[in-house]
């Protein structure tokens, strides 16, 4: 076995990027067969839906706009028990309406494929692969 500094750094280099072309390959494969699964078609078909729905975005906006305005509460935990249940009543209103509904079980079907292949791909290379994507640190963030 040579050790590295023995080797000519032409051909480490070449090597080197033989081998991130050979990975963004197979990310682009990986990444189209990901966008063909039925989770993921079926996360667009349910946005599309939720974008459509008036009466969802009119409790999506209730809830949001009642939430920003005790964010502050929220955060300090002082949020009094009636404002709290507002916020949850508003939450189970916004989670009725059908499209929301849809939705949420559509992004949650979509995120355990990302998790199950995240799984692969950290069995594969020894390392946790989400953890490294994550922002603020690893290899993608």
């Amino acid at each position: 076995m040579l050790y590295p500094a023995t080797q000519d750094p032409a051909d480490l280099a070449a090597a080197t990027r033989a081998a991130e072309a050979e990975a963004l390959a197979a990310a682009g494969t990986f990444g189209a067969a990901l966008r063909a699964s039925p989770e993921f078609t079926a996360l667009l078909a349910t946005d599309r839906a939720l974008s459509e729905d008036a009466e969802a975005a009119a409790a999506i906006e209730a809830f949001q706009s009642r939430q920003a305005e005790l964010r502050m509460e929220l955060m300090m935990g002082v949020l009094p028990d009636a404002q709290r249940a507002e916020l949850e009543r508003l939450q189970q209103a916004m989670l009725a309406v059908p499209s929301v509904a849809t939705y949420v079980a559509a992004t949650a079907a979509f995120q355990a494929v990302c998790r199950e292949t995240a799984a692969v791909v950290t069995a594969q290379i020894g390392i946790d692969f989400a953890a490294n994507c994550r922002s603020g640190g690893g290899c993608c963030g």
